[in-house]
Parts: C-alpha cells; structure tokens; sequence
C-alpha cells in the first residue's frame, strides 16, 4: 500500500476529512521510483497537496496522520480506461475480419467496426472505472501525533518530511 503522511486541515462531514499533504521530494506521490527518475516533476518544500480522504481512524483537525492508498488502484484503474478500449477496438478488426470474409472488405467495414468497438471499449471502460474505482480512496488510517501534540513542536518542523538529495537543477536540460 502506498502511503503518505499529512496534516489534518479540516473535517468535511460524512466521515472525511481534507488532509494537506507537503512531499518530501522532488518526486510525484505515489508513483513508483522507477517511473519518476524518467521525468521531471520539481516539487519544492514549499509544495503542497490537498486531498479528500476518507477518515477511519477518526482524526480531527490539527493531527498528524498516515494516510494509505490501497496496492493496484493504478493498475485497475488504467486497466479500466485503457485496457478495454483496446480489447475492445482489437475485437472490432476481428469481427471485421469474419465479416469481410478476409481482408477483401471494404473502408467502411475496416473503420468502421473497430471505431464501433472502440467507442463501446470506451463507454464500457467509463462505466468499470466507476463501479471499480469508488472503493478505492485513499483512507487516515492511523493518527501519527494529535493536534495537542502538534501544536507543540515548533512551526518550522511541523510538516517537514524526509528529505532527498534530488533537485530540480538535475533535469532542467530536459525540458
């Protein structure tokens, strides 16, 4: 499970809660490690990300939490809006295959079935994505330090995060 940690900004009723989230990198939050190190994203330490989650541990405003995000959301989600299309326009040329009778078919046989099966790959996805991907938010799924706690330490170390040696400067020549 991927996971993150942030600051509780406020309680948005129905069990969630906005949580702000500052990466401790250079890096985009929750991408793997080798998809990062193929472009550049330059967060600073001034970054921040604000999310809707969903509040199982029961945070209030002001906490320091962990927030995760179940394993493969990513994967079933692309699979959903970009694997079924595809099967679905590949199904399309089959389909225009046998009907044809071979490749003898004409234009509007050879484009137009598979745009057909495209196009209904896409609805079809649409619809997956959206029964596949509500149970999937990203949930507080425990409270690191309350907000008593919190309003102990020190404002210049509040939301401060591991930090890397990566920086922007690295891949300015790519852009």
């Amino acid at each position: 499970m991927a996971a993150y940690e942030g600051l509780v900004a406020g309680l948005k009723g129905k069990g969630r809660a906005e949580v702000i989230i500052q990466p401790g990198n250079s890096t985009v939050p929750g991408v793997p490690e080798e998809v990062n190190s193929r472009f550049c994203h330059c967060a600073t330490g001034g970054s921040t990300i604000r999310i809707d989650v969903e509040n199982r541990a029961g945070a209030e405003a002001g906490d320091w939490v962990l927030i995760n995000r179940e394993k493969g959301v990513l994967k079933r989600n692309a699979g959903a809006l970009l694997g079924i299309p595809v099967v679905a326009a590949i199904l399309g040329m089959g389909t225009a295959l046998i009907l044809a009778g071979g490749f003898s078919g004409g234009p509007a046989v050879w484009i137009g079935l598979p745009a057909g099966g495209l196009l209904m790959g896409i609805v079809v996805g649409i619809w997956v994505f959206r029964r596949v991907s509500a149970g999937s938010q990203p949930f507080i799924s425990r409270i690191i330090r309350n907000r008593r706690e919190m309003a102990s330490i020190s404002v210049g170390t509040q939301c401060s995060l591991k930090k890397r040696d990566r920086t922007c400067d690295t891949c300015a020549g790519i852009l």
